[in-house]
């Protein structure tokens, strides 16, 4: 739940017209009540949250503290302070950054009493406690056409794999660990050569002579700019740290895609930089001699995934862009040439939503270009079950966005539209960083398999306890022109994580499961 640097003008703006509309006799009554002034403040730059989104601690203890912050009302304990406690800032040059770029105003938006009466709402308003996503799920352990198996060994690579990326033309597995090296394995898993390292690559690319990774720098919330963009000609290269070209001091950059952006037949990148407090979406214009031309997109946090496609037709490629952090939407940027890009919020979603990820796909073969959307972040305050988390299809209605169906699953970071059993239909794989472990930990990996209505029975590896699986991608790997799964775990203890859990995945013997395709 954020703000803009625009928040003190744009309430300044409100005030007067108030005044104004006093003024001329018109008796517009201002914001009184703790609902009121709620929907004044908290509705300015995010979506209007309601009290029952969460429960009562959640707020207390979290999200209404940092909403505060945001408005200019600072707490240090149980006293209110006329700045930021500096316990509170990141040290060093990211909290310096965030100071310089004043994310926290100088002078509040309002008053204590006003906001006392807004936290006095949304505590006496909001539930003691909120349902879970999938409580009623039906998941059947065991999935009709897929075969499990190990993939790869501990002695191989750890349980805390980041990315992975197929290399179907030399038939390569690669594969990075959180805070440590990258991998290469064969198809059959056996790993053929191993980088040493501390990185945090979290995307990469192989294509044609380039091997293009991202490095995040840190996992944990930053606003020190250390992630890094490198592309060498081969494996071999970026062991040796060869680069053709290198991007530094990214803010925490998560995700890139690649096209042409502008014509010239040049590889163009757009880049997500996530961010922490500060962030930034922008498309790198590729030169000829391997230099890069930043073209900012949107200047704040909280940026995905994008997708590059020729979404309106027009022979120029355009940018679908996924936005989370606060203002949470799916953007286009439509290409008006020149080099600009003009952005319009195609959807937009509840602060509270915690997007991760979305597909781009024609779903129900009208050819147009429809959003598969998940969103199951759960890591902003301690975890706790939500309703809403879970997977959306939206069909696009000639440039507008319906939603056709939603599948509710805890804590969702990844899923993609795919026909697995090869029948005509769309089925849906699913992976939850966040599932409901005590109750329903088969939430953890799901293939739902369509019926061909859009009718979904849910299915699970009998795996699905022995890691915490957070990614996966999809190939032919046995060369049998059907499509096969790699899953991979990040065995990372968070705390709703139960100790025999966590016990579990230190017994098993998995960081990657190969899930083979049976259906040919």
């Amino acid at each position: 739940m954020r703000k803009f640097p625009i928040i003190i003008i744009l309430f300044s703006l409100f005030f007067l017209i108030q005044c104004t509309e006093n003024s001329t006799t018109l008796e517009t009554k201002a914001p009184e009540t703790g609902e009121e002034l709620s929907k004044v403040y908290c509705a300015s730059c995010h979506m209007y949250p309601s009290p029952d989104l969460l429960d009562k601690k959640t707020w207390a203890n979290f999200v209404l503290i940092r909403m505060g912050n945001f408005l200019g009302i600072y707490q240090d304990g149980n006293k209110y302070v006329d700045k930021m406690p500096s316990k509170w800032l990141e040290p060093g040059k990211g909290g310096y950054r965030v100071k310089q770029a004043k994310v926290y105003p100088d002078k509040p938006a309002l008053s204590v009493e006003e906001w006392q009466k807004i936290a006095k709402f949304y505590l006496e308003n909001a539930p003691s406690s909120i349902p879970s996503a999938s409580a009623k799920t039906d998941i059947k352990v065991g999935i009709p056409f897929f075969k499990s198996k190990s993939f790869s060994q501990k002695k191989d690579i750890l349980p805390v794999v980041q990315a992975m990326e197929v290399d179907s033309k030399n038939k390569l597995v690669y594969a990075t660990e959180f805070q440590g090296g990258v991998y290469k394995f064969n198809y059959q898993g056996k790993a053929l050569e191993y980088l040493k390292g501390k990185s945090h690559i979290v995307d990469l690319e192989v294509e044609n002579n380039q091997f293009i990774t991202l490095d995040m720098a840190s996992r944990y919330a930053s606003d020190n700019p250390k992630g890094a963009f490198n592309i060498s000609k081969s494996f071999i290269d970026f062991k040796q740290k060869k680069y053709e070209s290198s991007l530094e001091e990214l803010m925490r950059p998560v995700s890139f895609t690649s096209g042409d952006l502008n014509g010239d037949e040049s590889k163009d990148y757009v880049i997500a930089e996530y961010g922490n407090l500060l962030g930034r979406l922008a498309w790198w214009e590729g030169k000829k001699d391997g230099e890069f031309k930043k073209h900012t997109l949107f200047p704040d946090d909280g940026a995905i995934k994008a997708e590059i496609t020729d979404i309106n037709g027009d022979g120029k490629n355009d940018i679908i862009a996924l936005q989370a952090n606060s203002d949470e939407g799916i953007d286009w940027y439509i290409n008006q040439g020149n080099d600009k890009f003009q952005r319009e919020r195609k959807l937009r979603f509840l602060p509270t939503n915690g997007s991760t990820h979305f597909q781009l796909l024609d779903f129900n073969g009208d050819g147009k270009k429809d959003i598969l959307y998940s969103n199951g972040d759960n890591g902003d305050y301690t975890p706790i079950l939500k309703p809403y988390h879970g997977i959306h299809l939206f069909l696009n209605k000639d440039g507008k966005y319906e939603e056709e169906f939603f599948i509710p699953l805890n804590g969702v970071y990844q899923a993609e539209a795919v026909d697995f059993d090869q029948d005509g239909d769309l089925d849906i794989a699913a992976v939850s960083f966040h599932p409901d472990f005590q109750n329903h930990p088969q939430e953890a990996f799901v293939i739902y398999v369509n019926d061909g209505g859009n009718n979904f029975s849910a299915h699970t590896i009998t795996q699905f306890e022995e890691g915490r699986w957070m990614r996966f991608v999809t190939a032919d790997l046995d060369g049998d022109q059907d499509v096969d799964i790699l899953l991979s775990a990040m065995n990372i203890k968070t705390p709703e994580v139960p100790k025999q859990v966590a016990d579990k995945w230190a017994a098993a013997d998995n960081a990657i499961i190969f899930l083979e395709n049976m259906t040919k």
